[in-house]
């Protein structure tokens, strides 16, 4: 009897082990009903997406609600292709992400639906909390933004995504006796090919339209939430596939009076029609604050000591080139800039420039249209401007520079005596490590230096090169008998890292520590009182100080930019500074940096990551003059 018993058992357990086996082998072998569940799944899903997506394109006509749409056929074409092949995109991509693997690997009918309900509720929810953020306050919904938003709007959205789980869960099942019981088409064979067709015309035109200056299509991009339409303007140009000569015409059919865009936000007045002083600002590529001293700029540091101010806190609006020199001419935060670029705004200094009748001498040593574009932001308006410094091989950084000093003296020759100037002179050599070989007997190396600590020594040389420029230029200024009707103002567009707090940051545009966004800051100005200025200021000030004391503008500061007179006794509690992708709101002790997608970071003054960090009461002011210049 027990031999039985036990034979009886054997037989159960290796029924059931190969009941196992084969219930193993349908679900990943692909059999007949294990394949026509999964097909009925894909199907149901892909109708269901397909409405969803719908949905995502009526939402999104709230962003188009607050953009102007462009009056040309080609600009039409391009803002419907992107609109509808942006949302068609995040929608595939949300589908093949997310649902594909489950019905892959979770054919469970019941379960999958859920999923598709809540997760298309969710994403629909947040499209619609964003654009309502968005047409409010001109920026898009982040993590950063969630933990500031007051009770109102999560109120909202509760509501939001209730009534989108009761209207998803009608349409699942709709779309499971539309699509799956009564079997009609999708039209997938169509619509996927055609946003791919889509996708690309909207990349490429946008490539196009970037390296030419075509208005009309490069201010969508900042519309859609996650859109970042490709851009090769160095290659297209370097290799003649645009005319850049028509780069830098500025929009016939756009006007400031008619955009969304309030920039000044009142139209300024001035107590002097005629100003007497000339200005001249001179930046030098990539030079930290620490750099400004007897060892590493001593003309420079010399000179200033004893004709002007030295400013000891001082801050770009950005750790790049592109940042760092929008906050210097526009005064406003480099959030703006995208905006300002694809708009071709002037900023209101050069604009007062120009009604005023300045003589205007621009000399850069790297080009002006990339990476800084300022051919189409800050110099727009500016007619006859030289793109680039082009000089007889060998093509040097630090010839370029020496070739620049040559030029604007001899502009100065030839402009016109009662004529006022302004002038900027860029030096590049710097942020290339580029000097003389007669320099080099100054590099000395130790054996024991790492090659970042090298790269450091020659940084070093490559800036005391650059002072014998800078020092050529103010002696010819004290030479002409300019020096006291002129404001000199000697900055940089960002600072430089070398791996200075020990977490691997190198160079500039990887962090917003202090090595990057600090920068040296020295005026010689007429009038005004000399020493140093250990107070915290910001490039944002100087359109401010220049509006007011030069040009004798009588509006508020507010009204045309985000900073106040350097010469004032205000210091800044928060500063908003840009990167190329990302920005931070920088405070005293904190940093707290935004990235694209929503994710963000604190940090503290050392560049550390706080782990549980208390949100800042400054980040509302922050976020509010990131929208303060659009029409609310």
């Amino acid at each position: 009897m027990k031999t039985i018993k036990q034979s009886e058992d054997s037989s159960v357990k290796s029924n059931t082990a190969e009941k196992t086996k084969r219930r193993n082998l349908l679900l990943f072998s692909g059999s007949w009903w294990q394949m026509k569940d999964r097909l009925e799944l894909f199907r149901w899903s892909a109708g269901f997406f397909s409405i969803a997506t719908i949905l995502m394109f009526l939402i999104g006509l709230l962003y188009i609600s607050a953009y102007r749409l462009p009056g040309d056929l080609l600009s039409i074409i391009y803002t419907f292709t992107a609109f509808t092949s942006h949302f068609a995109s995040l929608s595939i991509i949300a589908w093949v992400a997310l649902i594909f693997p489950l019905i892959i690997f979770l054919p469970y009918r019941k379960f999958i639906i859920s999923v598709c309900v809540l997760l298309s509720s969710a994403f629909l929810c947040i499209e619609l909390l964003d654009a309502q953020v968005y047409t409010s306050h001109r920026f898009h919904f982040n993590l950063l933004t969630i933990r500031i938003l007051g009770w109102k709007t999560w109120g909202f959205g509760i509501v939001y995504l209730f009534i989108l789980l009761v209207f998803n869960s009608f349409v699942a099942k709709m779309s499971w006796n539309h699509f799956v019981a009564a079997r009609k088409k999708i039209w997938l064979t169509v619509s996927l090919p055609l946003t791919l067709v889509f996708l690309l015309f909207t990349h490429v035109t946008h490539m196009w339209a970037d390296a030419t200056g075509y208005v009309d299509i490069t201010r969508f991009t900042t519309t859609l939430p996650l859109f970042y339409p490709s851009t090769s303007k160095r290659f297209m140009i370097k290799h003649g596939f645009v005319d850049i000569s028509n780069r830098r015409e500025l929009p016939k059919k756009f006007t400031s009076s008619g955009s969304e865009f309030v920039y000044p936000q009142k139209p300024l007045e001035y107590a002097t029609a005629n100003p007497d002083k000339n200005i001249l600002i001179i930046a030098i590529d990539g030079m930290r604050h620490d750099m400004m001293n007897s060892a590493n700029a001593p003309r420079c540091f010399d000179f200033a000591r004893r004709n002007g101010t030295i400013f000891n806190n001082h801050y770009s609006g950005g750790n790049s080139t592109k940042m760092g020199t929008f906050s210097l001419f526009y005064g406003i935060p480099p959030t703006y800039q995208q905006y300002v670029e694809s708009h071709k705004c002037s900023p209101v200094l050069m604009d007062r420039l120009l009604q005023t009748d300045y003589g205007i001498g621009i000399f850069t040593s790297y080009k002006l249209y990339a990476p800084a574009n300022l051919d189409v932001t800050a110099f727009v308006k500016i007619e006859n401007l030289r793109l680039e410094t082009v000089i007889p091989d060998p093509q040097a950084p630090y010839r370029n520079d020496s070739a620049i000093t040559d030029q604007w003296k001899s502009w100065l020759d030839q402009k016109r005596a009662d004529q006022p100037f302004f002038g900027f002179l860029f030096y590049d050599a710097l942020c290339t490590e580029s000097y003389p070989p007669a320099y080099k007997d100054r590099i000395h190396y130790d054996d024991a230096m790492s090659e970042i600590q090298k790269k450091f020594v020659r940084y070093q040389v490559s800036l005391q090169y650059t002072d014998s420029l800078v020092e050529s230029v103010l002696d010819d200024l004290t030479r002409r008998g300019l020096l006291d009707s002129t404001v000199v103002i000697i900055t940089s567009d960002h600072g430089e890292e070398f791996d200075d707090n020990g977490l691997g940051y190198k160079g500039h545009g990887s962090s917003f520590s202090d090595w990057q966004i600090r920068t040296p800051f020295v005026t010689i100005w007429p009038g005004k009182p000399k020493g140093a200025v250990e107070r915290r200021t910001s490039h944002y000030d100087i359109v401010a100080t220049l509006m007011k004391d030069v040009f004798m503008v009588t509006n508020p500061e507010s009204d045309y930019c985000s900073g106040k007179n350097l010469f004032s006794e205000e210091s800044w509690d928060w500063l908003l500074t840009g990167s190329y992708f990302n920005f931070a709101i920088v405070e005293p002790n904190l940093i707290t940096v935004q990235f694209p997608g929503g994710y963000y970071e604190v940090r503290d003054k050392q560049y550390q990551i706080i782990k549980r960090p208390q949100i800042s009461p400054n980040i509302v002011s922050a976020l509010s003059e990131m929208g303060r210049f659009f029409k609310q």
